[in-house]
């Protein structure tokens, strides 16, 4: 890449990132803006967390989509469409069922989505391998019907549990929620996990480019894969475990921001790491400003769970993606 295609490629990305956090600031469900008067700094202050939250999210689903797509050397592979995402919140029902059932003080928490996550993802592995090799619609395929499963049993237990016991507004939550709320121990958690698991992916970044290519060849250059393999999988789904835990499950941020960091900066990964960690925390702040606009425009309305947002400009992009793939099994 050229010195100044780098450079407009990242000014692109900081600006939309700016971008993003400024409408945040200025536009909310109760005025465009800066709030000013007796509750000013009361809705300053909801704005500031929310967008908060949503960079937290956004980071967490970008960062774990790139680990995904190295590990399974596919850059279609993205949390919510190999099911880890709705299978982290069903380990996050799973466990509050349990907890109901057995008496226990405490509910779901993040242990319950990790081990959701985890098991998804080695279904998914499992079952999209033809001898030896993983099956790249197979790994797609396996992933929207695991997906699909882990939605089913999780409106299974919610009922199952009573109105409201596990889960209020059930149908939000699945589609990716930010709630009004302070910032908590548990949004701070989320924060802390995201940095310490982003800088470990960077100092992976060298064998996550040598992990592309075959696996001889990246053994030969000293990259134990298997390994690797491993440290990307428990990555990606402590990261997803975290966006599920805080938001729900949301679609579509971990394909959408690695490919367009990818299309600006490369296939390296460091630097792509840290662009799709930019525009994914860009593209869920964006999506919460955008419900926030619609609940000032239809007050009626309400908030809007911001995972219809990224759907809508996700399903789209995966589909693009997706083309040049289909058909192949005709020949």
């Amino acid at each position: 890449m050229s010195r100044s295609r780098f450079v407009v490629a990242w000014s692109v990305i900081v600006l939309a990132l700016v971008s993003a956090l400024i409408a945040r600031l200025l536009i909310g469900s109760t005025g465009i803006g800066w709030q000013t008067g007796e509750h000013a700094e009361i809705l300053m202050d909801i704005r500031l967390q929310r967008m908060a939250v949503a960079a937290i999210v956004g980071i967490a689903l970008a960062v774990s989509g790139v680990a995904l797509q190295a590990l399974l050397r596919n850059p279609l592979a993205e949390p919510y469409i190999l099911g880890l995402s709705t299978g982290a919140g069903l380990g996050i029902m799973a466990q509050g069922y349990l907890a109901l059932q057995l008496g226990w003080a405490t509910g779901a928490s993040g242990l319950g989505a990790v081990a959701g996550t985890v098991l998804t993802l080695g279904i998914v592995f499992l079952a999209s391998r033809r001898n030896g090799v993983i099956d790249r619609l197979g790994l797609l395929l396996v992933g929207v019907v695991l997906s699909t499963i882990n939605g089913a049993l999780i409106m299974l237990l919610n009922y199952l549990a009573g109105p409201g016991v596990l889960r209020d507004g059930l149908a939000q939550w699945m589609m990716g929620m930010l709630q009004v709320r302070p910032l908590g121990r548990q949004d701070v958690a989320a924060a802390g996990v995201c940095s310490l698991l982003l800088v470990f992916l960077l100092w992976q970044g060298r064998a996550m480019d040598v992990a592309t290519l075959d696996d001889d060849e990246a053994m030969a250059m000293g990259v134990h894969v298997g390994r690797l393999k491993l440290l990307l999988l428990l990555a990606a789904s402590v990261l997803t475990a975290t966006a599920v835990l805080i938001a729900g499950p949301i679609a579509f941020v971990g394909l959408i921001a690695p490919h367009l960091a990818r299309l600006m900066l490369g296939p390296s990964h460091r630097p792509l790491l840290v662009g799709a960690a930019m525009l994914g925390a860009a593209l869920l702040v964006t999506a919460d400003v955008a419900s926030d606009a619609v609940a000032y425009l239809q007050p009626s309305v309400g908030l809007i769970p911001i995972g219809i947002f990224t759907a809508i400009i996700g399903g789209p992009v995966f589909l693009w993606m997706l083309r040049p793939q289909l058909g192949r099994g005709m020949e």
